[in-house]
């Protein structure tokens, strides 16, 4: 853009219908890599009764070939065009409109529209990206029934899919071959794909409740097909999952999914034709680690579950985006704690919202779930929009209670079928099946900023008072902060760890209750208590909130020992670590007895739940660490966590290797008990690494050498690149690269792997890794390998000199010019800017001018950074 060009922001409040809306759309494409044609006959009706209203179609690098109204072809005067749209002038209250245009798929690096994939042409259309396919009323709210008719040379492009099923096929003249695809129902286009390709096929079949067999058919490079059993899997096990808990089941003949290796998002959820990013289906033991296992399954269910959730109940505009996302991520949620360890996922997403999200909404991009305003909407398919939306939806689920919520979504799917809704769409129907008034609910929708609760406790005689405050940071986004309805879940334990029975003020006598903090202070009262009780606060993380409730070191002790809520157990171990980790940062140089009291009674009962002690001996993160301070202390809290390690690893060297050696996998399952078991047996040889005994790198070194699956390898590569400062690490990277060169998804492994090695050092790695034969700077999944990767590198990214941030922009600047997305995520990596010291906050200031500083910088990062600078 010229630097007079600022890019205007979209208001919600300025939303209005369009004059007019297309209801039948006709595509009909002759595919060529540089040369495409596609032919579209629009059906289009007036929304008013302004008969004299002109009907304005948006368009994004297309070459207009030919334009028809009622099949006469109109003359240069007759319309209007230019680089963003095609205006018709007074066409009627209905008319046919048949345009033609030429696009170039290879051309388009920004992998949005109609693109090519290593030779596959494949579609990416949320959220704008239709308008590069041709020109349309490219919005949410305007849906229409699409059939697509597919032309394309039969030898290189034999597979030809689109949405729906499949109504017509034939062989043409010269080679060629057509298909044509009709979707039964309406539809915005952001839901559209087309996949054209020469592709393996692994199918299968799956009958739903009421008996109808429905094909499903996974489409990936040929050679891939043995990495797709886990996928389709997972697809039948989400198809099963939605009919036995939301009543919903699956409505076209045939689900498709396609995996392609250059793809912006994780996946798409087109009608009836998936798009993923291949790292979302492929999976192997030997190629995929378990972490890749559990998001094939999330991600799978994720996107079959957007057929109710988005697609048949869809958005009315985009800033309703957390209606369909926020809902289905919840529910994806759900599904992988079914299928998995429940109290396990609850802590891991949990985690990532508390790594990630709440550092987003502490930071210059802090928006609500339903933002108000957007310069370009790429930039907000975000945490906040998608976890914290979940949280938001988890809220109403723990509220209503899971009966009245099923009723509850009955009703929205019930109502709202076939229809472009909002946020307050979703809240009525659950007003309506509860009884319950939401009002106060709804500001979670509109209020930005992770809250805050303050909790205090007073005992006298047999009564235990809570007093709870809460706040709300101060945000230009916010008009006027006003108190939000947070559920908080508590109960009470005895310091011998017996779960208590109490009375609330209603007389309800429990062990467990459920509290609604609707005001900006509240009290609650509890009796019956003998003495003053262990409070557990936030049970499962009820609300998404900032707890301040200051607790004793014996208070955590009993929590980590005896809580029977894992999530509030992992909480106490997390912040007994934090009490730890701040005394290393002084001159402490040793354990205290308290935590070393209570990490080995966590040590002697890892076998009651590997899963869970083999994520809960974890230390918190360095991200976790620095969020929760006001400004950062990157160099302090990396030597205390180095320091923390060391000690852990070698106080408790032997009973960390008396557990490792009890673990004896020998074969590969990836069920929750043996993946539980994995994860335990490796967090131990990390804390035995740590210690730099050398029979523990000498494990390491075998651990890696004899592994058998991808998860043990990768964790043994990880270890000797942080821990063994001999030529070793050197030739185990050459080693693993040397195995897996030909496996596209490991490649990412190793790059990644490398990009993560905690050292100011690895600056100058990632350097000479861009210049490796098997980087590819056009590939968003290599792109975010390394440099996203190395810019979640605490320590390296944030070297005092400033470099890394210098070496970021750089890559953000070449990244931006070939695709703008991946550009805008990578900027986000200075979400931290508010929150760093006075120098390194110069330093990135110093940086991220010259990106706005460019003529040519892209909306979608012009937007982030514009923020990070304001």
């Amino acid at each position: 853009m010229a630097k007079t060009d600022t890019p205007k922001a979209i208001y919600l409040k300025d939303y209005r219908p369009h004059p007019y809306k297309v209801e039948k759309v006709n595509l009909e494409f002759d595919l060529d890599p540089t040369k495409t044609i596609i032919t579209t006959t629009l059906n289009i009706i007036a929304n008013t009764d302004n008969e004299t209203a002109d009907c304005e179609l948006v368009g994004d690098n297309l070459k207009l070939l030919k334009v028809f109204v009622n099949d006469k072809e109109l003359e240069q005067g007759e319309y209007r065009i230019n680089d963003s749209s095609l205006t018709i002038t007074a066409p009627g209250k209905s008319f046919v409109l048949k345009t033609i245009v030429e696009i170039n798929p290879k051309g388009n690096t920004a992998l949005e529209g109609l693109y090519l994939s290593d030779g596959t042409f494949c579609t990416q259309c949320e959220p704008e990206g239709f308008r590069r396919i041709t020109y349309f009323i490219d919005r949410p709210d305007n849906m229409a029934i699409y059939t697509t008719k597919i032309n394309a040379d039969k030898k290189l492009y034999p597979i030809l899919l689109s949405n729906g099923n499949k109504v017509d096929s034939c062989d043409l003249e010269d080679g060629g071959h057509s298909v044509t695809w009709k979707d039964p129902f309406p539809k915005p286009s952001y839901l559209y794909a087309l996949v054209a390709g020469d592709l393996g096929l692994v199918s299968d079949t799956y009958t739903t409740g009421s008996g109808r067999k429905v094909d499903l058919e996974i489409y990936v490079d040929k050679g891939n097909e043995d990495q797709c059993g886990h996928a389709m899997l997972s697809l039948k096990n989400s198809m099963k999952w939605d009919e036995e808990v939301y009543g919903l089941e699956y409505d076209l003949d045939i689900y498709m999914i396609v995996a392609v290796d250059a793809f912006n998002m994780g996946a798409m959820e087109n009608k009836g034709l998936n798009i993923f990013n291949s790292q979302y289906v492929l999976a192997k033991p030997e190629t995929a680690t378990d972490t890749n296992f559990e998001g094939v399954e999330g991600v799978i269910g994720h996107e079959y579950f957007h057929n109710w959730s988005g697609n048949r109940v869809t958005c009315r505009d985009w800033f309703q985006l957390t209606l369909k996302e926020g809902l289905t991520v919840f529910r994806d949620q759900e599904f992988s704690s079914d299928m998995t360890n429940r109290a396990v996922k609850r802590i891991m997403d949990v985690k990532h919202l508390k790594d990630a999200q709440f550092r987003e909404d502490a930071g210059p991009m802090s928006h609500p779930i339903k933002p108000k305003s957007y310069i370009e909407m790429n930039n907000f398919y975000t945490l906040t929009v998608y976890e914290k939306g979940a949280e938001v939806i988890r809220m109403v689920h723990t509220l209503l209670g899971p009966e009245t919520y099923r009723k509850a979504t009955d009703k929205y799917f019930e109502l709202f079928d076939g229809k472009a809704v909002t946020t307050e769409d979703f809240i009525h129907a659950m007003e309506l099946a509860s009884g319950r008034d939401l009002t106060q609910f709804k500001l979670w929708y509109d209020q930005n900023g992770t809250p805050t609760v303050k909790a205090n406790t007073s005992y006298e005689g047999d009564k235990l008072t809570l007093s709870l405050e809460q706040s709300l940071i101060d945000s230009p986004n916010n008009n006027e902060i006003e108190a939000l309805h947070i559920p908080l879940k508590l109960a009470f334990y005895s310091k011998t760890g017996e779960q208590l029975i109490v009375t609330d003020e209603k007389g309800k006598n429990a062990n467990e209750f459920l509290l609604e903090f609707r005001n900006k202070s509240e009290s609650f009262t509890f009796t019956g208590l003998k003495e003053k009780p262990v409070v557990s606060l936030n049970r499962g993380f009820t609300a998404p909130i900032i707890l301040e409730f200051e607790q004793s070191t014996e208070e955590l002790a009993t929590l980590m020992a005896f809580d029977t809520d894992y999530y509030n157990k992992w909480n106490a171990i997390q912040a007994m670590m934090t009490v730890e980790l701040n005394q290393l940062k002084g001159d402490v140089s040793n354990l205290s007895d308290t935590f070393t009291s209570s990490f080995g009674k966590l040590l002697e009962n890892t076998s009651d739940d590997p899963y869970f002690y083999g994520f809960a001996l974890a230390l918190p993160s360095q991200s976790q660490l620095n969020n929760d301070l006001k400004i950062c202390d990157f160099d302090n809290i990396n030597n205390a966590h180095k320091k923390l390690t060391q000690l852990i690893g070698s106080k408790f060297y032997d009973q960390f290797e008396k557990v490792y050696k009890s673990i004896n996998l020998t074969e590969y399952r990836v069920d929750s008990k043996d993946v539980g078991l994995r994860k335990l047996k490796n967090i131990c040889l990390k804390y035995m690494t740590a210690s730099t005994k050398e029979a523990a790198l000498a494990e390491v070194d075998s651990s890696y050498e004899n592994a058998t699956n991808m998860t043990d390898e990768l964790n043994g590569l990880s270890l000797i690149i942080n821990y063994d400062h001999s030529d070793n690490k050197q030739k185990a990277c050459e080693k693993f690269i040397t195995k897996w060169k030909d496996e596209f998804l490991v490649v990412n492994k190793w790059f990644a792997a490398q990009a993560s090695w905690e050292d100011e050092r690895c600056l100058d790695l990632v350097k000479e890794l861009e210049g490796h034969k098997l980087f590819r700077k056009d590939n968003p999944n290599m792109l975010r390998s390394l440099y996203r990767m190395f810019g979640t590198n605490v320590v390296a990214f944030n070297r005092a000199d400033g470099e890394g941030y210098k070496y970021m922009v750089d890559k953000i600047l070449e990244v931006d010019k070939i695709n703008p997305q991946v550009a805008s995520r990578l900027a986000t990596t200075f979400s931290m800017i508010k929150k760093v010291d006075s120098n390194r906050s110069e330093l990135m200031k110093k940086q991220l001018k010259r990106i706005l500083d460019c003529s040519d910088t892209s909306k979608d990062t012009f937007e982030i950074v514009s923020k990070y600078l304001n």
